[in-house]
């Protein structure tokens, strides 16, 4: 597996995600919505696929040899997180 360049990708899906978090908070705030669980849920979902892909890009740096085991963590938590996020959407 070449570190370097899934360190590059997980680096630039850290930075996409913030920004979209960023974006929709700015959303929030500039509608002035109410922050219930239905508006928060999704920028929320996209900060924590941020950090763990922060963590994810940490443990693939200082064990490179369980790199295809912390992106599996890291799917399966990102997935879990997302559809969590959406079913919030969706019933709330």
């Amino acid at each position: 597996m070449d570190t370097e360049r899934v360190q590059h990708v997980l680096l630039s899906v850290m930075i996409l995600s913030f920004l979209v978090f960023g974006a929709l908070a700015a959303i929030i705030l500039a509608t002035k919505t109410p922050l219930t669980s239905k508006s928060a849920s999704l920028p929320f979902a996209f900060l924590f696929i941020s950090l763990m892909t922060l963590l994810t890009t940490g443990m693939i740096d200082e064990h490179p040899q369980q790199g295809a085991h912390h992106l599996l963590n890291w799917s399966l938590s990102c997935t879990l997180v997302v559809v969590v996020a959406s079913l919030a959407v969706i019933f709330a």
